[in-house]
């Protein structure tokens, strides 16, 4: 006896998955009359037929409600595949006869989308404000969404007019702290003008060899960050930290003439080089209250800064 075509259900998620990422399956099977399908067996299969998972049914759980009379086959994981685009499985409930009771063979296709690895770029360790037309080094990094080892991949520095002006090689082990965020330092020259400039580290996106079993489409990548040119600096500016209760020296503390900046040493003294001009002068560090005044320099200049002990203030605000 036949008791008519099975009807499936599937719901997939994510709809959208990494290539090579995990993606979940939960079917659904009913029969129109009403038969006990538990154990009846679900087959999973890609475009070529190839079944990747199968699964038994069973009764759905107390708090599933969406279809009472249904049966559900929960939880089949499958490997998303490496090609990034659309693609569209199948699950098969192959024929059954049992206790006289035919099902016919029916199935049920499922369509889901394959992204490529999205890059996260990062850069740091760039100077606060950097001299016109002097070298200097940043670092750069690049983390996979999936977690990929990157090793060996290139990234390349762009300026404000979309030209190459640096590359670097990431290194072999990520930067300390990270689980995945791999670094190198990059090189670059400064604009021979003072000003604000808008730069980019860029990524290529790439494609695995075809016989690779253990790499995956990478989307292209870019992180746009801000460079800060001056004059060359024409005086240097001297200031001594002090504490205003001990009068002891301070070491360590956060020396701002925006957009110069400095350390005390040991001896509580910092040493700024800036361009001729009149500048705002804040120190702070550790439990200290921020110290303030404004500075004319004309040549170069020797002040003194007494540090208040107080509430704790971020250098940071001031940068």
């Amino acid at each position: 006896m036949t008791h008519g075509q099975r009807t499936c259900a599937v719901e997939v998620s994510p709809g959208e998955v990494d290539a090579g990422a995990d993606l979940t399956l939960k079917v659904r099977v009913s029969c129109p009359r009403g038969d006990d399908l538990t154990g009846q067996r679900v087959s999973v299969r890609d475009q070529d037929d190839k079944e990747l998972a199968s699964a038994e049914l069973a009764e759905p759980d107390d708090d599933d409600d969406d279809d009472e009379d249904a049966y559900v086959a929960d939880g089949i994981v499958l490997k998303a595949p490496r090609r990034a685009g659309e693609h569209t499985y199948r699950v098969v409930l192959p024929a059954l006869e049992m206790d006289g009771i035919s099902h016919e063979e029916t199935s049920t296709e499922f369509s889901f989308v394959v992204k490529a690895h999205a890059a996260r770029l990062n850069v740091w360790g760039l100077p606060s404000a950097i001299v016109a037309g002097e070298r200097f080094k940043l670092k750069v990094g690049l983390k996979c969404s999936a977690g990929c080892k990157l090793a060996g991949k290139g990234l390349t520095v762009v300026d404000h007019e979309g030209a190459e002006i640096a590359t670097a090689t990431l290194l072999d082990d990520p930067w300390p702290g990270t689980s995945a965020l791999y670094f190198a330092e990059a090189e670059a020259e400064a604009p021979g003008t003072a000003g604000d400039y808008k730069w980019e580290v860029k990524s290529a996106e790439w494609e695995p060899e075809p016989e690779s079993v253990s790499e995956f489409p990478h989307a292209a990548g870019s992180f746009p960050f801000g460079v800060k040119v001056v004059p060359a600096p024409d005086y240097e500016v001297t200031v001594e930290v002090r504490d205003a209760q001990k009068q002891t020296p301070i070491k360590g503390a956060h020396v701002l003439l925006h957009p110069y900046r400095a350390l005390t040493d040991e001896n509580g003294v910092a040493r700024v080089k800036v361009a001729k001009g009149t500048y705002k002068l804040h120190v702070s560090g550790f439990t200290y209250v921020v110290y303030q005044d404004t500075i004319d320099v004309a040549g170069d200049v020797t002040t003194r800064a007494e540090l208040t002990a107080g509430r704790v203030d971020d250098p940071d605000e001031y940068y």
